[in-house]
């Protein structure tokens, strides 16, 4: 893997200028995003034809001219950018853009111009990212208690008719009691906004199994397999989103 395809790999933004080509936007538009990159630990830059596709990858097309179009490229190559930065327009809106005055003597002026640009499109997105990359870190520990409690919950055999097994009331109690532990712990974390809604179901899942091992233990056949069932359905949200 070379040094590009590692920055690649672990940025969230990826920034795709127009191509290498000897137009003054295109170096403008090469220089604005090499800018924003360096200074952003989240972004890297990649050519249109090498952007990855994946979507968790924000894009960010930076347009040099109307005749050299990096959103043009990635479209050609079926990546649809979540974004689009036009350096031209930018400039023009900026009043950078005049008559009598030749833009490649002011090439690092006018890139800086188009980084504020691109920073202030990311602005959003890069609080999310940081806000859901915090949320991540504060999950793997209450992933692996989770883990854990879920993987002898899924043991559990069905409840018995009658007075159930000594060892398995007390392991299906001992489960539940957990499961209500890690419950009080969600209250703790804070997700990002988006998050919120599988975050909770997920939570409200800790508190299904917890009813479904008071079902299995007292021989509640559908309180058992009702709450098993929604705990199933329940966790699925957020563990795609952390893990998929």
């Amino acid at each position: 893997m070379t040094k590009a395809e590692k920055e690649q790999a672990g940025a969230a933004v990826i920034l795709v200028p127009s191509r290498r080509c000897d137009g003054v936007g295109c170096e403008i538009a090469r220089r604005a995003v090499e800018l924003v990159a360096a200074a952003t630990p989240e972004a890297a830059v990649a050519d249109a034809e090498d952007c990855p596709r994946s979507r968790k990858r924000f894009i960010v097309a930076v347009d040099g001219s109307s005749r050299c179009s990096a959103s043009e490229v990635l479209a050609d190559c079926g990546i649809r950018p979540a974004a689009v930065i036009s350096a031209p327009a930018v400039l023009a809106r900026a009043g950078l853009v005049k008559r009598g005055i030749d833009p490649r003597d002011r090439v690092g002026e006018l890139a800086q111009e188009v980084a504020r640009a691109i920073e202030g499109s990311l602005r959003v997105v890069l609080e999310e990212l940081r806000d859901r990359r915090r949320y991540e870190e504060e999950m793997v520990p209450v992933l692996k208690r989770f883990r854990g409690i879920w993987t002898k919950f899924e043991a559990l055999p069905p409840p018995p008719n009658g007075g159930p097994p000594e060892p398995d009331s007390k392991q299906a109690g001992l489960l539940g009691k957990r499961a209500r532990n890690l419950f009080v712990r969600f209250d703790e974390l804070v997700p990002p906004a988006q998050w919120a809604e599988p975050h909770d179901l997920f939570q409200d899942a800790l508190l299904c199994i917890a009813y479904a091992c008071e079902g299995w233990t007292s021989g509640d056949e559908e309180r058992w397999s009702h709450n098993s069932e929604k705990a199933r359905l329940q966790i699925d949200p957020l563990l795609n989103r952390l893990e998929g």
